[in-house]
């Protein structure tokens, strides 16, 4: 009988496309209302898709209340929590790094957006140029822009393969809310043996929608 209902199992998990894996994910930034100039620069293109295809370690978003706690409703009954207000934590997404660093061009400067940096400093990226060149005015003021021009919606897609395409379904999409980089990690450097260089993004969001996708 055990032997008979797990066959049966195995029968309607094969229906649903086999047993998910943690490397099919893919991630994409929306700007609902247009991308900054500084931003854009790194997110068109096949800078767009090299973004995309990068990102190497995701997750998808936790979900969590805050509680209160009642006492004494009935005799001899002891404390009842009861959730009042939901919690949206942040989240961290890692990029492996090409030799123009590309990602963390594109984060830098949409964090830099964000508190009225827009300028790029740029040259040609020959060693000897960069060696004597200048950072900005000491005296330089930051002022932040509003939170409408710098967020985007953020979209991590849990993807499955079908008949198609090693991607071809996406079983569930979590879509971040006003999305913006809060920390930019540090990139570790260091002689010895050489690995990709990478980078880790944390990003605040005002809350999540769920996306289900119907069943193969």
């Amino acid at each position: 009988m055990a032997r008979k209902v797990l066959s049966e199992l195995m029968v309607k998990i094969g229906t649903k496309g086999g047993m998910s894996l943690t490397s099919n994910f893919d991630v994409r930034f929306d700007f609902p209302r247009g991308q900054p100039p500084a931003v854009s620069k790194y997110y068109t293109g096949g800078d767009r898709d090299a973004i995309h295809f990068l990102c190497d370690e995701a997750q998808l978003p936790n979900v969590q209340s805050a509680v209160g706690n009642l006492t004494g409703r009935y005799l001899g009954e002891g404390q009842v929590n009861y959730p009042h207000t939901r919690i949206f934590t942040d989240i961290s997404l890692g990029f492996l790094l090409d030799a123009d660093l590309t990602a963390l061009k594109f984060f830098q400067s949409w964090y830099d957006y964000i508190f009225g940096e827009a300028d790029i400093i740029s040259s040609s990226g020959d060693f000897d140029t960069v060696r004597t060149q200048n950072p900005r005015p000491i005296n330089r003021p930051n002022r932040l822009n509003y939170p409408d021009d710098y967020t985007a919606n953020l979209r991590i897609i849990k993807t499955e393969p079908n008949q198609n395409s090693y991607n071809g379904r996406a079983p569930v999409t979590y879509i971040l809310e006003n999305a913006y980089p809060y920390a930019i990690d540090a990139v570790p450097l260091s002689y010895g043996a050489s690995q990709i260089a990478r980078v880790n993004v944390n990003f605040y969001y005002t809350r999540h929608t769920v996306s289900y996708g119907m069943t193969a």
